[in-house]
């Protein structure tokens, strides 16, 4: 009969080998692996995360780069050669929404006289003193020529008019000859029958305030973030108005949230971590035969810790050594150590069980090299699957989605290097004092588990071991199942075996797969800010009145006409 263990078998005799070379030279596997995490962790020192959503966000070849970059190079956009309404970047932009209370007409007073004093107050009363000079908005402001801060004339021009009993259409407002687009800045709107057929404003809830401030050269653009912080400070401080309330955003918000996010993760990790320790050092607990009382010889606490911590040092070379290449990094690799350290534990628990699963009377060497040539091609596997799925995501043009796959294919790589030698290192000493009956925390000899009639209570509980017998051949004294083993094969896989559970299951699955069909059929592509953001980020509210309010009718379209000029240069 042909075989197909060409690649498995020789794999497996190769980690047998290599296994047996770790069990009896186990120091350089762990040193080696510890110098490389402190070095590699001064990495950490110059990690610098990209935190432009626009560009983590927005693919690499999308055709809106390309575009912006030809508006800015034909009408770059600097001081005193600014329109209003056809800017196409964000830096350094203060957003405001005004929305009157109570569902009130934002277009009457009181509201519009609120929404002007609001406005007042933004440009004249949010001031900064940097180098002994006092900045204001209107030193800040972008502006056309010498005509002054736009500021948002049109919200008080439109409020006038209506309270003049002028009809004004919409998103096309005309004056005469004249007229100009308020589609996104009047939002809310409601429309009645005007003369001709036309659609006129009958009332409106929110208007939408932007500000423009210096962005070029970077000392300005510095000056005009702190005057964006400021205002930031002064609107949370803002007195509560009886008839409109506000939300704003400026062009630091989304970054410094997406920060935010990021540092929201560490302590999540810090439980997660903590979770698994714990779960990884009770399945390490093994109990004398036909007791209650813990066999310190073989239950293995200390070494299902340093499983872990193995992951994390993984996580820690991944990334020190992907930001010494060069690899730019994003707040949005802190979600990697969730996944590798589960990979990691995962793995550890392999390799525990592939060393229980071995004869006690063996060798020290003979029982790591068969551990290593029974766990180790699965791990194996599992990491070149994990690392190559993350390889292909790094092929994408999303610069985010990219930056983690590379960190994370980096990261599962080294973990598995991490297992199979510093673990594997690890593994071989623990087995060597399993040899010697010592005690798993304290290194020192135990008590026989024969003698338990004639001890105390005390050593009982904390000193009792199991030996094992020179004979290879007593296998019931020899190879000793865990609790969690026992409970798979005694009780969870009969029971799952049974006809009624088998149907049950059968229609749980299926019920799953319609579940997961339905959801891949009405799955909505695209990317929302509020998804980026902190439950209780201040932006929130304001995406969700512009989603409600503003992007039905959004910005004007914008558009070129490129005239390119090719020189033919002729020999005759």
């Amino acid at each position: 009969m042909r075989k197909f263990d060409c690649i498995e078998r020789p794999l497996s005799r190769l980690f047998y080998r290599y296994g047996r070379f770790v069990a009896l030279h186990p120091l350089p596997f762990i040193v080696i692996p510890l110098l490389t995490t402190a070095a590699c962790a001064i990495g950490f020192l110059h990690l610098h995360p990209i935190t432009d959503a626009v560009y983590l966000f927005t693919p690499t070849n999308a055709p809106s780069k390309r575009e912006r970059l030809i508006v800015h190079n034909l009408w770059p956009l600097h001081d005193h050669n600014y329109i209003a309404g056809r800017t196409v970047t964000q830096s350094r932009e203060i957003q405001v929404i005004a929305l009157a209370r109570d569902g009130g007409n934002i277009l009457v007073p009181p509201y519009s006289e609120a929404t002007h004093r609001l406005d007042l107050f933004i440009q004249n009363r949010v001031k900064i003193r940097y180098k002994h000079h006092v900045y204001g908005y209107s030193d800040l402001c972008l502006m056309w020529k010498t005509s002054g801060c736009p500021g948002n004339k049109h919200i008080h021009i439109v409020s006038d008019l209506f309270n003049h009993g002028i009809n004004i259409t919409y998103p096309m407002v005309r004056f005469g000859t004249t007229s100009g687009y308020i589609g996104g800045a009047l939002g809310g709107v409601s429309l009645s029958l005007g003369p001709s057929n036309s659609s006129i404003i009958a009332g409106a809830r929110a208007w939408f305030m932007v500000y423009h401030l210096k962005f070029y050269p970077h000392n300005i653009s510095y000056i005009s973030g702190l005057w964006e912080k400021e205002l930031q400070r002064r609107l949370e401080s803002y007195p509560v108005d009886p008839y409109i309330t506000f939300t704003f955003l400026h062009s630091q918000t989304l970054p410094e949230e997406l920060r935010r996010n990021a540092d929201s993760l560490i302590p999540r990790f810090v439980i997660a971590f903590s979770i698994l320790v714990v779960f990884s050092i009770i399945c390490s607990v093994v109990f004398i035969s036909g007791t209650l009382y813990v066999d310190w010889v073989l239950s293995k606490p200390i070494l299902s810790l340093l499983g872990v911590i193995n992951a994390g040092m993984g996580i820690i070379t991944g990334i020190g050594i992907t930001n010494f290449v060069g690899v730019p990094s994003s707040d949005i690799i802190g979600v990697m150590p969730f996944l590798l350290v589960a990979v990691g534990t995962d793995n550890m628990f392999l390799m525990v069980a592939a060393v229980r699963h071995t004869n006690r009377a063996y060798p020290v060497s003979r029982r790591i090299g068969e551990c290593m040539s029974d766990a180790a091609i699965s791990i194996m596997i599992t990491s070149l699957t994990d690392a190559f799925s993350f390889g292909v995501g790094a092929l994408t043009t999303i610069p985010a989605v990219q930056i983690f796959c590379i960190y994370t294919c980096v990261s599962i790589s080294i973990t598995f290097f991490y297992q199979i030698t510093f673990f594997c290192a690890l593994l071989s000493l623990a087995t060597e004092w399993e040899k010697d009956h010592l005690h798993c925390l304290f290194l020192r000899p135990t008590i026989p588990d024969c003698d338990i009639k004639n001890v105390s209570l005390c050593t009982r509980l904390f000193w009792l071991g199991s030996r094992s017998d020179p004979d290879p051949k007593n296998v019931a004294k020899n190879l000793k199942e865990t609790g969690a083993m026992l409970f798979f094969q005694e009780w969870f896989a009969p029971v799952l075996m049974q006809p009624i559970i088998r149907v049950l299951v059968g229609i749980w699955f299926v019920i799953y797969i319609a579940i997961s069909i339905y959801g891949c059929i009405h799955l909505r592509e695209g990317l929302e800010p509020v998804n980026l953001l902190v439950e209780d980020s201040y932006a929130i509210p304001h995406y969700r009145i512009l989603e409600k309010y503003f992007w039905h009718y959004g910005a004007p379209l914008q558009v070129l006409f490129c005239y390119f000029l090719i020189s033919l240069n002729k020999n005759f």
